[in-house]
């Protein structure tokens, strides 16, 4: 075995570690997988082969190849087939992807998602109100967590009081497969939640469909049809908890990312104190920088080659988001940090295929919205400590990072 394949298998094993994400991103690994190893086979206990994928190019071509790489069973290490009825997207190929999202792709095109900015600056307000009031604070339970749930709130048509329920279900859900002891339930306490959740669905279908329609998310799904018929009940339920693990998980760990990473590059924060200052370019930077999901898997359906590395049906394609996104062949001096970079085509949505997030544009008003509001009205905001990071090396997560407004404005 050569000294470049040993060290391939020694990176591959630090990126697939989620004590290693503890203490920050193994990017010097993840760089060398790049110029050395770009697609390197990796073997973990009781699982398919698994090709680790961590150039730009790589992970784009798998992302748009739904006929050579599968998401039928499911996109990350747990193995979850969907079936025939599913309406849950992240497990199903085209046509029947296509089919099923075209049901909500309307409610978040940029137009309908632009509606929402007025609500959303209330929220954000809101927020701001609060973490002035504390001076000093946690930022992912003060701002992060809240901006999420209660968007997401707003967004599914659920009440406010309710949001909280919203996120202990969707935190326990959205865990599965997390290594964190502080999130990774039991199986009991996941079915409870899933269980807890498709209630709560159900008692909101049925009082949604006694009272006048409504012109957001749920009402689209509820008059929604496919092949001129209605979604069942446990198509709802999979839309429900789709939207709200997603709207919860991904957005609040980009925005807990944003504010530390700003907080160390203050010149860059005091480019945010005016209003408007947090633009489409800065938003893009930050997605391409903070990459709240750090893989996602395909399976291949026929034999084939990446790389010049030969892949056999049925082996797991693992596309590395956050390495993508510090490719050298696409980002110029992509470990930098810089709010002024002219936009390049991250990853942090899950490739730029049929599985783009639904959300994006809904995420990236939300954090534009956030900052803008943060920032203008804290402009001396700093965090006050190292951040406690998630135990993870799917999610690109941080559990608590203290913080404190400074000097009022």
């Amino acid at each position: 075995m050569t000294a470049t394949i040993v060290q391939a298998d020694a990176d591959a094993s630090a990126v697939f570690d989620p004590d290693v994400w503890t203490s920050g991103a193994p990017y010097d690994a993840l760089a060398r997988l790049r110029s050395n190893a770009p697609v390197h086979r990796v073997e973990l206990p009781d699982l398919p082969p698994i090709w680790l994928l961590t150039r730009h190019e790589d992970v784009i071509r798998v992302s748009r190849d739904d006929a050579a790489f599968s998401s039928s069973t499911g996109n990350t290490f747990v193995a979850v087939p969907a079936g025939p009825d599913s309406a849950m997207l992240p497990s199903l190929d085209p046509p029947r992807h296509t089919t099923i999202r075209r049901l909500v792709n309307q409610a978040f095109t940029a137009r309908n998602v632009g509606k929402l900015e007025g609500r959303l600056r209330q929220i954000a307000a809101g927020i701001v109100d609060r973490v002035l009031d504390l001076g000093e604070f946690d930022v992912v339970r003060e701002i992060s967590a809240e901006m999420s749930l209660q968007v997401i709130a707003e967004v599914l048509g659920v009440p406010q009081d309710d949001r909280l329920k919203i996120f202990d279900w969707s935190n326990a859900i959205g865990s599965l497969g997390i290594e964190d002891p502080d999130y990774a339930p039991t199986s009991t306490a996941l079915a409870e939640a899933g269980t807890a959740m498709f209630a709560y669905c159900q008692e909101l279908v049925a009082e949604r469909r006694r009272s006048e329609p409504r012109d957001d998310i749920l009402g689209a799904l509820l008059t929604a049809r496919v092949d001129g018929e209605a979604l069942t009940d446990a198509q709802l339920n999979e839309f429900f908890l789709l939207l709200a693990v997603a709207g919860n998980e991904t957005t609040r760990n980009t925005l807990s990312h944003s504010i530390h990473t700003l907080s160390q590059h203050p010149d860059q924060q005091a480019r945010l104190t005016v209003p408007g200052g947090a633009t489409p370019a800065v938003v893009e930077e930050l997605l391409r920088w903070s990459t709240p999901v750090l893989h996602f898997r395909r399976t291949a359906t026929t034999d084939t080659e990446l790389a010049g590395q030969r892949v056999a049906a049925g082996d797991w394609v693992v596309m590395h988001y956050l390495s993508a996104n510090r490719d050298e062949r696409v980002f110029s001096e992509p470990q930098r940090f810089d709010i002024g970079r002219e936009p390049g085509p991250h990853v942090a949505f899950g490739g730029l295929g049929t599985h783009f997030c639904l959300g994006a544009q809904l995420a990236k008003l939300e954090i534009a919205v956030m900052l803008d509001e943060l920032y203008t009205r804290a402009p001396e905001l700093a965090t006050t400590a190292e951040p406690t990071r998630l135990r993870s090396a799917f999610f690109h997560g941080i559990k608590a990072l203290p913080a404190s407004t400074g000097a009022p404005s």
